[in-house]
């Protein structure tokens, strides 16, 4: 079994609840899980987190399945974010891979050797972060703002973080509207890269070509 199956498995009581949410742990093994959604009575969420075929995929089944990938021992600490959390409020790009956020003041701590799971230390506010079935996951708006200041991906199957802004910006379920976007960017003071973060939210309203 791989680390991130295995971590899944350890935090498997988690994903235990009227979410319906299935892992590899006390009912199944990872293996028994594929065969099931090979066979169509499954459908997959994400990493090795699973759905009676048909269910509907919400935000915090999407949430609880990336959160099986923290360590037991840092759930309480890291927070989904960028990429992770525009998936769970409902972008269309599924990562490769788990991106969590730490407040700066909390260390991280090492990470379990092969894990998918990439943790940043950054500067998390008072209203950055909301809870997702127990899961914490950047706002619509810190996911926004980050996006809008996260470089394109170097390596194959990473979307262009410009295009999943636009989808954050354009779902009035989220009221993230782009000029609210704009004007939390303008608020941040002097940080780098924020005259190019303020052109790529004006490209979206402009359809403009946006910086790379």
């Amino acid at each position: 079994m791989s680390s991130s199956s295995l971590t899944a498995a350890l935090n498997y009581s988690r994903s235990e609840s009227a979410l319906g949410l299935l892992a590899p742990g006390r009912l199944f093994s990872w293996a028994e899980l594929q065969g099931m959604a090979r066979d169509g009575v499954l459908q997959r969420v994400f990493g090795a987190c699973y759905l009676p075929a048909g269910a509907l995929v919400q935000a915090e089944h999407r949430a609880v399945a990336m959160s099986l990938h923290f360590p037991p021992n840092m759930v309480s600490r890291l927070v989904l974010g960028r990429f992770s959390a525009a998936w769970v409020h409902g972008s269309t790009f599924m990562p490769p891979r788990v991106t969590a956020l730490i407040d700066h003041r909390r260390r991280a701590g090492m990470l379990p050797p092969f894990s998918q799971l990439q943790v940043h230390e950054v500067r998390l506010g008072r209203f950055d972060v909301i809870e997702r079935s127990g899961v914490r996951v950047t706002s619509a708006l810190r996911t926004a703002v980050d996006l809008a200041f996260q470089g394109r991906p170097s390596v194959p199957g990473w979307a262009d973080p410009v295009e999943i802004l636009g989808q954050l910006c354009e779902n009035p379920e989220l009221a993230c509207p782009a000029s609210l976007v704009r004007r939390a960017i303008e608020c941040m003071g002097q940080v780098p890269y924020k005259h190019k973060a303020l052109k790529r939210v004006d490209s979206l309203a402009s359809g403009a070509e946006h910086d790379p």
